[in-house]
């Protein structure tokens, strides 16, 4: 099956040669429809909302910058998309590249790159990771996140998170099904400077802050948020302080609790920064259930 497609590269304030490499395939002619456009304001989100916002398409596809698509992925998106016409979103599998043989714990923690592989089997999911999903255009129109997306993940150097749990959050609370595709394969090369110890940790903190947002943007009693999600948050950081024990004692490995540890604690940061906030508790509070 064929069908019309195109590329836009948008340019979130980028400091390398982007532009330049923009204009050399665009001269090439070897990317149909390839045009680069330029969003200001940084973020993850407002990129990928200006992207949207650049097309007409019944389907937009994000790509992140250090993905790589399997040859075949657009032609098996094409023919999913035209089995699934009123889809909210669907994803392939989406592969670390460390570049070399990882250590253990890379593996281990793949999650903290966007790692994504749900089976052999096409099947329906609950969440898409951001890398590589196809969104259903009108759904996301419908479900009013091109208007107003809540939150606004990864600016600049900063890790926080949550921006795509946000999207199939708020596509499957108005009923569309998300997919996985196991065909549509995308390989996530990981640059050796993120697989350091600080980059992981500053990962799982940013991650650990977005859960607990999109935690509260899910909860049906958001009134009685603060204190429930108090009690279980305190309870988790109190079983993974006692097992320190099982790092002296060579049960758990030193890497493994220390970026549980760091994920704790951007819940912990993020919980405390929505207690003295009320007005965003408000806002967020409960808007998938209302």
């Amino acid at each position: 099956m064929t069908a019309a497609w195109r590329a836009t590269v948008v340019d979130n304030n980028s400091t390398d040669g982007t532009a330049d490499i923009v204009a050399f395939h665009t001269r090439q002619g070897g990317v149909p429809g390839l045009v680069r456009i330029v969003e200001p304001r940084q973020g993850l989100t407002h990129a990928r909302q200006r992207g949207v916002a650049q097309s007409s398409a019944d389907w937009v596809a994000f790509v992140d910058d250090d993905c790589l698509l399997a040859p075949e992925w657009i032609t098996e998106a094409v023919c999913f998309a035209a089995g699934q016409p009123n889809a909210g979103a669907f994803g392939g599998r989406v592969v670390p590249d460390w570049g070399r043989t990882p250590p253990d714990h890379l593996p281990r923690h793949a999650w903290l790159f966007a790692a994504q592989d749900h089976g052999r089997e096409i099947r329906e999911v609950e969440s898409l990771v951001g890398a590589g999903v196809v969104l259903n255009r009108r759904a996301l129109d419908a479900v009013g996140w091109t208007a107003e997306p809540y939150l606004a993940d990864r600016i600049g150097l900063g890790h926080a998170s949550g921006g795509d749990v946000e999207i199939c959050y708020r596509l499957t609370a108005a009923g569309r099904k998300l997919w996985f595709v196991p065909s549509m394969r995308i390989d996530h090369r990981i640059a050796a400077s993120r697989q350091r110890m600080p980059e992981l940790l500053g990962l799982a903190r940013g991650l650990g802050a977005g859960a607990e947002l999109v935690d509260l943007m899910g909860s049906s009693e958001p009134s009685s948020w603060l204190s429930r999600v108090e009690r279980t948050l305190r309870s988790d950081i109190r079983r993974h302080l006692a097992s320190t024990y099982h790092v002296v004692t060579g049960r758990y490995h030193w890497r493994d609790w220390l970026i549980r540890a760091a994920f704790l604690a951007g819940q912990h940061t993020q919980h405390r920064a929505l207690r003295r906030d009320a007005g965003t508790r408000t806002r967020l509070g409960g808007v998938w259930a209302r």
